[in-house]
């Protein structure tokens, strides 16, 4: 039997409003939260309108907001920038070392994706009901990373 894990994921692809209809309909995986977002051509991330606005759906999801809200910043400063150092210590590790800077290059510019929290039996089973380039890293990880001094 495989380990259940808890994972961020990144779906891009594919419509990312199909992506969330396939996530919720799979029994064994739960769906803690999700979030349409759109990265414009200038690095730019925003949330979907039906998701709301960051404050209210950091209010609704405390767990995958305060990585949204992270998220809400061009991807180039996000990466690059003093952010990643001062917020992750990160003097050490590449931005594709990091969970947070390895979600963030997986939405490229002039796209939408799918993040989402999710607890998985089997990473098989949303690969093959979703599509399309699915990132995956553990929560423990992105959680750590966003507590980091």
């Amino acid at each position: 039997m495989r380990r259940v894990s808890e994972n961020v994921v990144v779906v891009t692809g594919v419509d990312p409003k199909q992506a969330l209809e396939a996530l919720q309909g799979l029994e064994l995986v739960e769906v803690r939260a999700a979030a349409v977002v759109h990265r414009a051509a200038d690095g730019t991330l925003t949330l979907d309108h039906e998701t709301g606005d960051a404050v209210s759906f950091a209010d609704r999801h405390p767990r995958l907001g305060a990585l949204i809200t992270l998220l809400l910043s061009p991807v180039d400063t996000l990466l690059f920038g003093n952010q990643l150092v001062s917020l992750f210590g990160a003097t050490e590790q590449t931005a594709e070392e990091l969970a947070v800077g390895h979600l963030a290059q997986a939405v490229p510019a002039g796209s939408s994706a799918l993040i989402a929290d999710v607890v998985e039996p089997d990473e098989e089973l949303l690969n093959q009901a979703v599509g399309g380039r699915i990132t995956r890293r553990p929560y423990a990880d992105v959680e750590r990373e966003l507590s980091a001094p």
